[in-house]
């Protein structure tokens, strides 16, 4: 993929995005009929959305400064858009691990302390996920550390062997930095479908219990459980895809004589953004609502400047 067909791809789907997002900060700074957002899903989700509009910025800052042969700015841009993607993926785990604690009743006692003590718990989470965010960090500067330690490997002057030596620990570090890195996304993965499994669980058996007893199935506080239950058990495969994706990239750069570009690698993070985003206003009662009034005004300001026309003529 070339710098135009990455712009061409890129561009429309960045741009759609950057606008769900830019409305969904809106939404949660002018939330509909004045409610306020209860922590701590303000807090996720202000962390969800902020993480990933700068991580758009930073992208695209990454491919337009090589435009401009300007090294510096690609490699912060690059980094930088790496820590918000880990912010933004943590988010959306602990987002549904939120969920899970509000509609499953607790029954063990681990599980009732965390439903008393969910907002220092969830915020502990967020500030224990930082350091991996500093661990992907790392990782990738490593990464960069190392290309830039070129060296012609038939010279034996004394600089080069300390280059050699240097290399080699580092390279050693990597590793290891990068296997804890795939066990921690391995991890948030089986949290985020063991939050929407038990979710499902509980729901299929409450709709049932509802059923025998003659309970109407079509109740608002229900149907947004099932809403938010179904967008998160979908943003679990996106995130396993998301995984997947990265463990070929990783061995394909440094196991086997294929390299996936930069391009492709940020399209297909691009896409996944996307699509979080699509199912993040599905799912989120305070995204829908605003956007189910704003298309109301929208649709009663059209048909009431289709009834002055003809006035006007």
């Amino acid at each position: 993929m070339d710098f135009l067909t990455w712009v061409l791809v890129n561009g429309p789907v960045g741009a759609v995005n950057f606008m769900m997002n830019a409305f969904f900060i809106f939404c949660m700074v002018n939330p509909l009929h004045g409610e306020k957002i209860k922590q701590p899903l303000k807090f996720l989700l202000a962390l969800l959305v902020g993480s990933t509009t700068v991580y758009l910025m930073s992208t695209f800052g990454v491919f337009f400064s090589e435009g401009k042969n300007d090294n510096k700015i690609s490699v912060a841009s690059f980094l930088i858009s790496v820590c918000c993607l880990s912010v933004s993926i943590s988010s959306s785990v602990w987002l549904n691990f939120f969920y899970y604690t509000q509609i499953v009743p607790a029954q063990r006692a681990l599980f009732v302390w965390i439903k008393k003590n969910i907002k220092p718990v969830i915020f502990g989470v967020i500030i224990f996920e930082n350091v991996f965010g500093l661990l992907d960090f790392t990782v990738e500067l490593l990464n960069v550390r190392l290309d830039q330690l070129e060296f012609n490997e038939t010279s034996t002057n004394y600089q080069n062997i300390i280059e050699r030596n240097l290399i080699q620990h580092q390279e050693d570090v990597y590793i290891i930095l990068i296997s804890i890195q795939r066990f921690h996304f391995y991890s948030s993965f089986f949290v985020m479908m063991m939050s929407s499994g038990a979710t499902v669980v509980y729901l299929c058996r409450h709709m049932q219990h509802m059923a025998a007893h003659g309970q109407s199935l079509s109740c608002p506080r229900l149907s947004s459980q099932v809403r938010v239950t179904i967008t998160g058990i979908i943003q679990g495969f996106h995130f396993l895809s998301l995984t997947v994706w990265r463990d070929y990239n990783f061995v394909s750069q440094h196991f086997s004589d294929k390299t996936i570009e930069q391009y492709i690698f940020t399209t297909v993070i691009n896409f996944y953004l996307s699509a979080t985003a699509f199912w993040l206003g599905a799912g989120q009662v305070v995204f829908r609502q605003r956007a189910a009034d704003v298309w109301t005004r929208a649709a009663q300001w059209c048909n009431d400047l289709t009834m002055q026309l003809p006035q006007g003529a």
